[in-house]
């Protein structure tokens, strides 16, 4: 397990600086000049040699870095103005992965026969489609039939708007396009567990002695699947991390997701387009996120299965 670990905090320390000298590169290779000197071309300057390359630039902001200077975006430094952003970016995150682990392994239990113990061909076909179905296509059906919906009156009483930030009425179609396809995948996958779990010989044994369908999934199947749920629900919050960018801003919520598509595909004449030290910054703490929750899940689903303590231990004598 240590060594397991050991791997992924390399991981970290190899791939997040990798990733914020990447978008360094990317934006100060594509970002317009007035952009890189802010209006004061240098003496000297041409279109043939338009100023200094990606490894001086990227050195001397290396050095800034060390002093506590992360860049800043107009007059404000990056380190008080992308906080908030990534608060509402949690705060959106939580609410979708509260969503999916509340609905996913429910869907999953309402698929499976009690008397079978084996998931419906509809409830397979469903959950196959929607693991594969992208989440801005989702969101943008669910906007248009929103406003077809609002137009023929059908939302009078409850309008639910479809675009804008607030911890209102505004959370709920983000939450459930974002937690769309990981509230999927979460109940196609966790249904296949309980399904292959319910058609081994010990659940015949124990059904035959007159054990009840909650005595055999909370006793038996659930406790034997943990680890891989778990493993699972570690997978469904890293689909939601990665959709953050398209549904920020299709639904206007300014998170991080919202804050990297303006850097990138936002206004020629915006503050934040193509700043390198921000979108550095951003991606940095996306690949942060993933590997952290993916380094979390993991150690939660060891402490959950003592099956993978006991092999651990026996593979340490």
């Amino acid at each position: 397990m240590l060594r397991l670990i050991l791997r992924k905090l390399f991981l970290l320390i190899l791939l997040v600086p990798l990733l914020h000298a990447s978008g360094f590169f990317y934006a100060l290779r594509y970002q317009p000049v007035h952009i890189i000197y802010q209006g004061n071309l240098p003496s000297g300057f041409t279109l043939d040699n338009p100023g200094p390359d990606f490894s001086s630039t990227y050195g001397e902001y290396l050095q800034n870095l060390r002093q506590g200077d992360w860049g800043k975006t107009e007059r404000t430094p990056l380190t008080s103005y992308v906080p908030r952003f990534i608060n509402r970016s949690l705060i959106l995150t939580g609410f979708a992965l509260l969503t999916t682990l509340g609905l996913g392994p429910l869907l999953a239990l309402l698929a499976i026969s009690r008397r079978t113990g084996r998931v419906s061909s509809a409830a397979l076909t469903v959950f196959t489609l929607g693991t594969a179905l992208p989440g801005f296509f989702l969101g943008t059906l669910l906007i248009v039939v929103i406003l077809l919906a609002t137009r023929w009156g059908w939302f009078a009483k409850l309008p639910l708007p479809v675009q804008g930030y607030g911890f209102d009425k505004h959370l709920i179609l983000p939450v459930l396009v974002l937690a769309a396809r990981p509230v999927l995948y979460v109940a196609y996958v966790t249904a296949g567990l309980l399904e292959h779990e319910f058609q081994q010989d010990y659940i015949r044994v124990a059904k035959g002695k007159g054990l009840r369908w909650r005595q055999l999934l909370w006793r038996h199947a659930l406790p034997n699947v943990a680890a891989a749920m778990i493993t699972t629900l570690g997978r469904s919050l890293q689909l939601v991390i990665g959709g953050l960018v398209l549904v920020e801003t299709l639904f206007d919520w300014r998170g991080i997701g919202w804050l990297m598509m303006t850097v990138v595909a936002g206004r020629a004449d915006a503050p934040n387009y193509f700043n390198a030290p921000l979108l550095a910054m951003l991606l940095a703490i996306f690949a942060t996120l993933l590997i952290i929750t993916d380094l979390l899940t993991t150690l939660w689903a060891y402490l959950a299965d003592p099956r993978l303590r006991q092999s651990a231990a026996a593979g340490r004598s």
